[in-house]
């Protein structure tokens, strides 16, 4: 149900990297992953925020292989996960398809993939007052970055990028 999003979503007060490094170490990846975190306190749904972060770095690791690295942190535009790899990249043409329903990148795999993962990490994003930006280069390995609002003043004085009602 969480992932169909016919669950509500239920705001929580959370660090982000916490929650982060707390999913890692929940797979038992943390041996595989470069973890890099800033303290970045969300008000959001956490367990949509894990099922995000989980379905980005498993994929590092399944397609990317080693050199997986996680930061989290915040910056002028919101709070971020990026998830990269050093892996074979994507090529040009199926960037644009990564986030369909049922798209599989290289057709030939026949790994337990239902090429699902992606579309219902956008949508959750989407649900939260987010986005996932992606970036990839043949040859190079690909960035996931998870984008999501935050309700209060970033460091150095800059206002908060959600929560205010001002439009």
């Amino acid at each position: 149900r969480l992932d169909a999003g016919t669950q509500p979503v239920r705001p929580e007060r959370f660090d982000l990297g916490s929650l982060v490094g707390a999913a890692i170490r929940a797979r038992g990846w943390q041996d595989r992953v470069e973890l890099r975190t800033d303290e970045v306190v969300l008000e959001t749904d956490p367990r949509r925020v894990e099922r995000i972060v989980a379905n980005l770095a498993g994929n590092a690791l399944e397609h990317g292989g080693r050199d997986v690295s996680v930061r989290v942190g915040r910056d002028g535009l919101g709070a971020f996960v990026e998830v990269a790899d050093r892996g074979s990249g994507v090529a040009p043409e199926d960037l644009p398809h990564l986030f369909e329903r049922f798209y599989k990148a290289d057709p030939a795999r026949t790994g337990h993939g239902t090429g699902l993962g992606l579309a219902i990490a956008l949508e959750n994003a989407h649900l939260l007052g987010g986005d996932i930006e992606v970036w990839s280069e043949v040859g190079a390995g690909s960035r996931f970055t998870l984008r999501l609002p935050v309700a209060e003043p970033l460091r150095g004085g800059e206002g908060g990028v959600a929560g205010d009602r001002h439009d």
